[in-house]
């Protein structure tokens, strides 16, 4: 018998979504479930409950809506009805298809599992799981959850909720996972060539949240919310013109959606976004990062509206306010200081281009595009200065405009620069018209223009200005009028001059260039032409006048391959170039110039280096020591007196190889295997330019000397030119005895090579004479040498305060050095007569030994070290070193014993040193003949002493929190050498020497040197230096500098009374380094000979 049953059909579940969902009914009545068609019917009782089990095409209906099925299940006494395999459940126009199904006939509830989909006319839903409730008019879609709406909208998530009214759906939920996908089209512009054409263009917009609500009206999506870590990514189109993309994220989001495009999008929480601009159809280029707590888009109208701590970066600019108002079709932005949301959140706009100083205000409108824009009540920095305006206008990127502006370093109340208009280029200068200096608000005195320079961390050239002034010397001068250039970030010059209408004119031209890992190197070059001397009308400079020149070049390179080459030349047409225009004690103290090239070559591994040097020193004064006219002059006492004018060394060739074993591949544990070589190389062409001294007769017919002069009467210079070769090898072989004596042995090999030599010859008067013979000549010594020490360790059981012990670490140590008697080789010395002459006296090798040497040495050095416990930690301290020498020369014919040396040094805490060295003749002495005797005293001798020693005294009190803020100009600083924060500080070193070796001629020098800075009080500072001769007593040097800072201005003098560099400076000065010109100056004494740049 057939029977009527309901087929469920299975099928396969679309796996995509959809950003908006429209009408969904599904609508099922009330009334009962009516089998109508099954292949088979089964019934069974199981406890008492009839079962039916229905197989094939089974047919099930309800109202209006069939179920089909290949099987299910009944149940007597359970509303529940069980379908399984090819379930399908179709209503006019919707179909739903899973693999099973369970309906609760009582409570109208559809439970489906299984690749559960759901299709109509406009979509397609699927999930692992569904359950409709038809009281609720509600579907619930559980795990792998997608909604997909003719694929052009997509929805996913884990677990989504559809509600439903009137069989229409009211609005949709994902509890989690939460991501809808739409597809919009448009076109692109693209660029061919130069044709320009339009390309269609399809792309996907994403809103991604934890959480989100959909609600529907009248069949479309009116609103979506988005909740946790929402997201969204939208491409933007105006007039199907492809414009570019917007990301926002953040804790939620709103979106108004009307027409099934979205009207307005509100983000809200930690919001962050992103504009990325279309470079074919956009004016902005770049992209555009902003953040803010509240953002609003407005899609229609274009506008952004970023509300609470907003944000803004877009290429170089950086843009923050409390609310930020951005219309992206005119790129204007508005910036305001007050939260319009929460009216106590007040921050003022700020905004920071590339490395500029930031620029804040009340208000402000800047275009995103031309960069261009306006600041009400705007402020901002150059350098540690402040300048404010009622309105700043940036008309270019590097050029802005100041209305009613205020320039100051310090509080305006008490000191400001005003104008009614300024501008401002960037990084070059400052231009005011008119400008007034305003003191405690008060006009000062005003000018029709100013012109500042307006610096930045950027090297940019641009003028230097000057300063001017007159003095009784200088008369009216103008110095540090220049010009710096900067081409790139490798090389910069800078061009200096100073003139004085009573002096003349002085060029400086500095240059630096450095390429980092490279190369770096300065170049210097300065000249001056000044009036001779007399002449005071700087009209006859080029009449009357001479000229000096300085050149000084430093290089510095780093090659490959382990190579360097460094180079550092000077050059002076003027010996006392130095002493005459310098301020600076140091540079004119300098008396030499120096010059080195140096090339080096270093192969680490085989531990080999060479290096190639050329070398030239030249005495600025030796001109003045042999000029009777001088107060520098140096009066000759024998014909041997020399006076070296320039020694030049080119080329200077050096090989090293440093030590290393001699046999590579011995044992460890063998005794040879200590045995350590090393060897040198030096090879010299030397020339050398001097005055000589000559033997003169004076007018009363005695002897005298005087420098070889030419025939103009100037003292004349003779030359010579040697060479020489100089090789040492040395080989040791340090071992240990007894696991406590060390022992050394040593021996040294000279082999020496000079281009020319000395001859000794008798003339007619039989007068030894000595004449140089061109020729090489080679010389070869050596010496050995053994030393013995050892190492003893004692505790003294000292404990006090910190000390927890005092280690004495005593090292005795024994030497003995021979070299032999090298006088009898006839091809070292020359014999006339009984006197013997070196051949190589005079010559860079030096001379030849004329005796031998057994000399036994003997040491004892004494380490006292503390151990002090500061805290958790032990720490080591060497206290006191005292160290005993003398030496024993067994082939010496008198005088056996050497002098006993004894040096103790000490270092204290807080710096404190004190050094004491005493030397000690064994020896008697003659105190008639003034001679040694060779003849032991019963105690020896004292005859030299030195002490010296270093410390600090100050006062306990801590610097205050202002006075470590405090920052001093550039000026200043050269003159303050040392500002302590305590209220006082001096560093006082003495130095005592006595010199005993003939005890009726005792010379003794006794000097005190000081630095002292005195906080006279919180503002006022004095710094006192100077140098005292106790034996003389008399005042060698002394200098004073007192300092006052007041607020934004610097009180300074500086004076020396006495001594060459004496003179008189005062100085009244804004701090400020832009405004440092704007300042009072007094100068006296050397002050007011010499230009001050």
């Amino acid at each position: 018998m057939k029977q009527k049953s309901i087929t469920f059909v299975k099928y396969d579940m679309i796996k995509k979504f959809f950003v908006f969902v429209f009408l969904l009914s599904i609508s099922f009545t009330q009334d009962k479930l009516i089998l109508q068609q099954a292949d088979l019917l089964q019934s069974s009782v199981v406890n008492n409950e009839t079962i039916t089990q229905l197989s094939g095409n089974i047919i099930f209906k309800k109202n209006d809506t069939i179920l089909k099925s290949d099987f299910a299940t009944q149940y007597e006494k359970s509303p529940l009805v069980k379908l399984n395999n090819n379930v399908v459940v179709k209503k006019e126009s919707q179909t739903i298809y899973c693999d099973s199904l369970t309906y609760n006939q009582d409570s109208q509830f559809f439970s489906m599992y299984g690749n559960v989909r759901i299709d109509d006319q406009q979509r397609s839903m699927q999930s692992n799981k569904a359950l409709l409730d038809e009281k609720t008019e509600q579907i619930t879609l559980i795990e792998n959850c997608q909604i997909n709406e003719n694929d052009k909208h997509k929805i996913y998530g884990d677990e989504i909720i559809l509600t439903f009214k009137d069989d229409e759906l009211n609005n949709f939920e994902i509890l989690s996972g939460g991501e809808i996908f739409s597809t919009n089209t448009g076109y692109e512009k693209k660029m061919e060539g130069e044709k320009e054409d339009l390309v269609k263009l399809e792309n996907q917009n994403l809103l991604k949240a934890k959480h989100i609500l959909g609600d529907i009206k009248e069949n479309e999506i009116d609103k979506i919310y988005l909740d946790g870590m929402a997201s969204t990514f939208i491409h933007l189109y105006e007039d199907s013109l492809y414009q570019g993309s917007n990301e926002v994220s953040g804790d939620s989001i709103a979106i108004s959606i009307d027409n099934e495009s979205a009207t307005k999008l509100t983000a809200k929480g930690g919001t962050i976004g992103r504009y990325v601009p279309n470079k074919f159809n956009s004016s902005i280029t770049s992209p555009i990062n902003y953040s803010a707590e509240v953002i609003e888009f407005e899609v229609d109208t274009q506008i952004s509206q970023l509300y609470g701590f907003s944000k803004i970066l877009h290429e170089d600019m950086d843009l923050s306010a409390s609310y930020v108002n951005v219309n992206w079709e005119t790129n204007i932005l508005e910036a305001f200081t007050i939260n319009p949301l929460d009216n106590e959140e007040k921050n003022r706009p700020i905004l920071i281009e590339g490395n500029r100083e930031p620029m804040i205000g009340d208000e402000m409108v800047y275009n995103l595009k031309s960069k261009k824009g306006k600041i009400s009540k705007g402020e901002s920095q150059v350098q540690e200065n402040r300048y404010m305006g009622k309105q700043i206008t940036s008309v270019t990127d590097s050029t802005f405009y100041i209305d009613d502006c205020i320039f100051t370093s310090c509080d305006p109340s008490k000191f400001y620069l005003g104008s009614k208009q300024v501008k401002i280029i960037y990084g070059e200068k400052v231009i005011a018209k008119p400008l007034s200096v305003y003191i405690g608000g008060v006009p000062i005195i005003g000018i029709p223009l100013a012109i500042f320079p307006h610096a930045s961390g950027e090297r940019r050239s641009g003028w230097i200005m000057p300063s001017f002034g007159s003095s009784e010397n200088r008369g009216t001068y103008m110095d540090g009028l220049g010009y710096y250039f900067a081409p790139n970030d490798y090389f910069g010059s800078e061009f200096l001059l100073s003139f004085a209408d009573r002096q003349g004119i002085i060029l400086k031209a500095n240059n630096e260039y450095k390429k980092r890992y490279k190369f770096s190197g300065k170049l210097k070059l300065e000249t001056r032409k000044y009036l001779g001397s007399g002449e005071e009308n700087i009209s006859k400079i080029n009449e009357n006048n001479k000229t000096d020149y300085v050149f000084n070049w430093q290089h510095n390179q780093i090659l490959r391959s382990n190579q360097t080459f460094r180079a550092n030349a000077s050059y002076y047409s003027n010996g006392e170039y130095n002493r005459e225009t310098s301020i600076d004690p140091i540079k004119r103290l300098n008396q030499q110039a120096i010059s080195n090239i140096t090339y080096t070559k270093r192969w680490a591994k085989q531990n080999i280096s060479i290096s190639a040097n050329a070398s030239n020193k030249q005495d600025l004064m030796a001109s003045n020591k042999v000029n009777p006219s001088s107060s520098f002059y140096q009066t000759p006492y024998s014909t041997q007196n020399t006076i070296t004018d320039n020694t030049s060394t080119l080329p200077s060739l050096n090989l090293r190889v440093a030590r290393r074993k001699l046999f590579q591949n011995s044992p460890q544990d063998s005794w040879f295997n200590n045995i350590q070589w090393n060897y040198s190389s030096r090879l010299i062409n030397n020339t050398k330019s001097y005055y000589e001294a000559e033997e003169i007769i004076n007018e009363d017919g005695t002897i005298g000397y005087a420098w070889k002069q030419d025939g103009n009467g100037n003292a004349s210079q003779a030359q010579k030119v040697d060479g020489m070769l100089k090789n040492n090898f040395a080989i040791n072989a340090p071992f240990t005895i007894f696991k406590y004596i060390a022992i050394n042995p040593n021996l040294n090999i000279n082999s020496d090579f000079v281009n020319r030599y000395r001859i000794a010859e008798l003339n007619e008067d039989d007068d030894v004479t000595f004449s140089y013979k061109d020729k090489i000549k080679n010389r070869t010594t050596g010496n050995f040498g053994l030393a013995l020490s050892t190492k003893i360790y004692g505790i003294l059981p000292i404990r006090f305060k910190n000390v927890e012990s005092v280690r004495h670490v005593i090292t005795p140590s024994i030497g003995f050095n021979y070299s032999p008697d090298y006088e009898d080789n006839n091809d070292y010395f020359q014999e006339i007569g009984t006197e013997i002459y070196d051949y190589f006296q005079g010559s860079l090798i030096g001379s030849t030994p004329t005796s031998s040497t057994k000399r036994v040495s003997l040491s004892l050095n004494n380490v006292f070290q503390a151990k002090v416990k500061k805290e958790d930690k032990e720490e080591k301290i060497n206290f006191l070193n005292w160290r005993i020498s003398s030496s024993y020369n067994l082939d010496a014919d008198e005088f056996k014993i050497s002098k006993i040396n004894t040096s103790m040094r000490s270092n204290l805490k807080e710096g404190v040193s004190v050094d004491v060295n005493f030397t000690h003749d064994p020896y008697k002495f003659d105190s008639e003949d003034n001679v040694r005797i060779d003849e032991l005293d019963n105690f020896p001798r004292m005859v030299a002493a030195r002490l010296a020693t270093n410390f600090t005294i100050r006062s306990k009190s801590e610097p205050t929190e202002i006075e470590k803020e405090k920052e001093f100009s550039e000026d200043t600083k050269k003159f303050l050498n040392d500002l302590s924060g305590n209220n006082w500080n001096s560093r006082i070193g003495l130095s005592y020497t006595i010199n005993k070796f003939n005890p009726s001629n005792t010379i003794e020098n006794f000097w005190i040197n000081t630095n002292t800075s005195v906080n006279v009080t919180q503002n006022w500072k004095l710094n006192y230096n100077a140098r005292f001769n106790i034996t003389d007593k008399s005042i060698i040097r002394h200098n004073l500098t007192l300092y006052r800072e007041i607020d934004c201005w610097e009180f300074f003098i500086d004076w020396t009374p006495n001594g060459y560099a004496r003179g008189l400076y005062f100085r009244l000065n804004l701090k400020s380094d832009i405004l440092k010109d704007l300042k009072i100056e007094r100068r006296q004494g050397i002050y007011s000979t010499r230009s001050n740049f």
